[in-house]
């Protein structure tokens, strides 16, 4: 059995992924994406135009200055016993500006390894993609109804709570779009869960699931497959009104004949 790669954005549920992965197998490197959020801005502008993406920024300030506050002691609660060390030190780490730079390409035919797994950087070039036979990617929405971000947000935005999960799948160019090796579902708190808390419930519900299919991926064994039973779309970072929705759909969740949240 290969080793792996690890491909991500510096965080606390990074940090307990790489560990857990750590403990599973044998981890050639960690390769930490610094990002730039000027080009990720210039790149809402163009996708999006300026009202939309004026309106994320108001509910990112927002989420700054009220939900992740609210939410502190909650997601410390859920990380409570989850080894977040960052892995500096204990394993070979870089850091890039980009994940689709030289450094990680040249990285990836020195280490050979038998699948890469990644968790929160921007989209991979098919240059970087062709480095090794499998990318593996964590996704915090079922896709492929819930691409792009916040995808248990949306799901419950949108009424349907039974979608709230992660999905563990082998990335190709597209945004999300790459064949599924893993679902896992997410039960919703009502009284509890917010924009802050959902994803991390959906990170530390799967990192079993993820631990698996990778190692089918180097076994040979896994089984990729796609679902026809849900129409795609790719999503964004939500604005105020839409989180008033989100807040509203939740609430509704707390009535006595509410529907189950996970089915």
């Amino acid at each position: 059995m290969s080793g792996i790669v690890i491909l991500a954005a510096r965080s606390e549920t990074s940090y307990l992924l790489i560990n857990h992965l750590a403990a599973r197998f044998e981890v050639s490197a960690v390769v930490f994406e610094q990002g730039s959020q000027r080009r990720l801005l210039r790149h809402r502008l163009r996708k999006l135009g300026v009202r939309a993406v004026a309106a994320q920024l108001a509910f990112l300030c927002y989420d700054r200055t009220v939900i992740r506050p609210r939410s502190r002691a909650r997601v410390a609660e859920l990380l409570a016993g989850h080894d977040r060390r960052p892995p500096d030190g204990r394993l070979r780490v870089l850091d890039v500006g980009s994940v689709n730079g030289p450094e990680v390409a040249g990285l990836l035919r020195d280490e050979r390894p038998g699948a890469v797994v990644v968790s929160g950087t921007g989209i991979i070039g098919r240059r970087i993609l062709e480095c090794a036979p499998a990318f593996v990617n964590i996704h915090v929405g079922i896709t492929p109804r819930y691409r792009g971000v916040h995808g248990g947000f949306w799901a419950i935005y949108e009424g349907r709570p039974e979608l709230v999960g992660t999905t563990i799948h082998l990335i190709d160019p597209g945004v999300d779009t790459g064949e599924i090796l893993a679902q896992e579902p997410v039960a919703v708190d009502p009284f509890t869960d917010t924009y802050r808390t959902l994803p991390v419930k959906q990170y530390l519900g799967a990192l079993d699931a993820l631990a698996e299919a990778v190692r089918a991926v180097l076994d040979g064994r896994s089984r990729p497959y796609r679902r026809s039973d849900l129409t795609s779309r790719q999503w964004y970072s939500p604005t105020p009104s839409q989180y008033v929705r989100f807040t509203r759909e939740l609430r509704k969740l707390r009535r006595p004949d509410a529907r189950p949240a996970v089915v």
